[in-house]
């Protein structure tokens, strides 16, 4: 089903039309399924009484009309069922639909946020947002399967080379027109991520659970076998009735035997298939899509030919797996229960999903590593697509580099979000971005620091345009004292400018740090923080700090490569005013007033 119409309308519109359409379609399929139940009851009602009057009532010709009533009831419930599955399918993607909503109007309780991925020793995820409540995962990440979350969140934490990264966005390019192919993933997923455990098809695949010795399916269908021919040997005349019992007797035993030996087995393979489909259904349309659709771009060419180099269809294979789960499932039927025992249904099932195990985990964890790429360059198209007016990043060689205009925070609203130009390179390595509290300094550091993310990671940026190089991450914005560990918020901040100089002795790199040096006293903070800063830029490195202590700002006039930029406040009578506007030179407007104004504090009388 292709879409052509989501890219001549805006985003939100497009959403908000296609949720209608769906639930509309929805309920329509819901109301023919309210119709095939009252004709099956109307047939069932019909055969019943047609049946009673021909035994009853002798009317033998009624017994036709109750035969009759078999195929079209049959019908019935088979497209009754198309129908429940075809609803189902249309809600799961409005659902889709509706999480595309969620993030355009930031509703962060709504969206997955990646929580698991975070890591406060990484040395820079914490510091930019990228997970949690209110993060940048929940605005990139709109993936179905585990896999696909895991491998975004890996691009996030890791750049890539300059290479990977025009590939990314020339695959994201092609992708990101194409809404039905998210739509067709969504349509046989679940959409919440509480659905999935992580690791846990790696895990299986992988081969973690007992396996059966090679002999145990031969005789597990070899018993089920002898309870069906004894009764077709006794129907013959082959075989007496004393005969046929004691032999169904000792198979049922032999049976209960064999059960028992491998119960442990069989029961740790049946029990991880529920939480084994979770993902399957997702994984083979993946591998659909891959399998049919024709890429231009190299990135999914690449993909799409390491996937066809396993030989048999992927999906073709996927589909027999889910086959088996969905056969052990019968299980579950009442009215099976009893035949499932004698015929050993869970034993041969359990043994055949370990067979395919075998068989295929290998290939499966290919499979798995090809998808999670597919489908994080799916949810970094649907981001594209939800931010038409960001544009991708110039990802240049050379010196350490990074021009932006128009540079603002990705997670702002584009309506309120205020941007701004700077540029560090070779001649100015760094910026001291002063100003008083509230007036932007956090927030202009986090929104180099993302778009640094999202460009490294192949995806468009919030900013009129922005070329930079292949740079590290190294930020020291959020850091957080930890009393289980007897370490200070001071002692964070040193352990992890450590960290971060250290990094930059091993290849070009940016740095971001707010209110550097804030645990001591103003003179040893002076003296510190231009260490620190020579250290980083005598090792290649280029970035920015923000301070309120102006006595910081002469780092940039002592012979360094840097420069004072500044944020500035406006407003009288205890009112405070920002327009968050990056400005050349030291801030030279002073608050104090309006702050005690602020606090209740009548300044003309306590100077009496």
């Amino acid at each position: 089903m292709d879409l052509p119409e989501a890219e001549q309308v805006r985003p939100s519109t497009f959403y908000h039309r296609r949720t209608g359409e769906l639930r509309a379609a929805a309920d329509e399929i819901k109301n023919r399924i309210t119709n095939h139940t009252l004709l099956l009851a109307v047939l069932a009602l019909l055969g019943c009484f047609a049946l009673y009057k021909g035994i009853f009532a002798k009317q033998r010709s009624l017994l036709w009309l109750a035969a009759a009533a078999v195929p079209p009831a049959a019908w019935v419930v088979q497209r009754r069922q198309q129908l429940q599955h075809r609803s189902a399918q249309l809600c799961s993607i409005a659902d889709y639909y509706d999480q595309g909503t969620a993030r355009l109007n930031r509703d962060w309780d709504a969206l997955d946020d990646g929580s698991e991925f975070k890591d406060a020793e990484h040395l820079y995820s914490s510091d930019f947002d990228l997970f949690g409540q209110g993060s940048m995962y929940q605005l990139l990440c709109s993936a179905q399967t585990q896999i696909g979350r895991e491998t975004l969140a890996r691009w996030m934490k890791s750049p890539a080379t300059r290479e990977e990264i025009h590939a990314r966005q020339q695959a994201v390019a092609e992708l990101r027109p194409r809404r039905d192919l998210p739509e067709a993933v969504a349509a046989v997923a679940p959409t919440s991520a509480s659905d999935f455990q992580p690791g846990f098809l790696k895990d299986w695949a992988g081969g973690s659970s007992p396996r059966f010795e090679d002999w145990s399916p031969i005789v597990a269908f070899v018993l089920p076998l002898g309870l069906v021919i004894l009764p077709i040997l006794y129907g013959m005349g082959f075989l007496a009735l004393g005969s046929l019992i004691s032999a169904a007797e000792l198979i049922i035993l032999l049976e209960f035997a064999f059960g028992a030996l491998f119960r442990k087995r069989v029961k740790a393979t049946l029990e991880s298939l529920p939480a084994l489909s979770v993902e399957l259904a997702a994984m083979r349309e993946l591998l659909r899509i891959m399998e049919r659709e024709q890429f231009s771009s190299p990135k999914l060419q690449a993909l799409a030919n390491q996937l066809q180099n396993t030989g048999l269809a992927a999906s073709i294979r996927v589909r027999r797996l889910l086959r088996l789960i969905t056969l052990v499932r019968q299980r579950e039927n009442e009215f099976f229960l009893y035949p499932a025992f004698c015929l050993m249904w869970g034993t041969q099932l359990a043994m055949a999903v370990d067979r395919w195990r075998c068989r295929y985990g290998a290939q499966l964890l290919q499979w798995m590593a090809i998808l999670g790429e597919l489908e994080a360059l799916l949810s970094v198209s649907t981001y594209s697509y939800e931010h038409p007016g960001d544009p991708f990043p110039e990802v240049v060689t050379g010196e350490p580099l990074f021009d932006s205009e128009g540079i603002g925070h990705p997670l702002l609203d584009e309506s309120t979000c205020v941007r701004n130009d700077f540029r560090l390179e070779d001649s100015v390595r760094f910026l001291i971005v002063s100003g008083s509290n509230m007036s932007g300094k956090s927030t202009f550091l986090r929104a180099i620091g993302l778009n640094a993310v999202l460009a490294y990671m192949g995806a468009p940026v919030r900013c009129a345009k922005l070329r930079l190089s292949i740079l590290q991450l190294g930020a020291a914005v959020r850091i957080q004292d930890s009393v289980v560990d007897g370490r200070s918020h001071f002692q964070a901040e040193m352990q992890r400018l450590k960290r971060i100089i250290d990094a930059a002795g091993q290849a070009p790199l940016l740095f971001l740090a707010d209110e550097i040096m804030g645990g001591t006293n103003s003179h040893d903070r002076r003296i510190a923080t231009e260490w620190v800063i020579r250290a980083l830029i005598l090792r290649g490195a280029i970035g920015a700090i923000s301070t309120h202590d102006l006595a910081l700002t002469e780092i940039a006039m002592n012979g360094l490569p840097g420069s004072n930029v500044h944020f500035e406040d406006s407003g009288e009578s205890g009112q405070l005013e920002f327009d968050y506007k990056l400005r050349p030179g030291i801030l030279t407007h002073s608050n104090a007033l309006n702050i005690a104004r602020m606090l209740g504090i009548d300044t003309a009388a306590q100077q009496r």
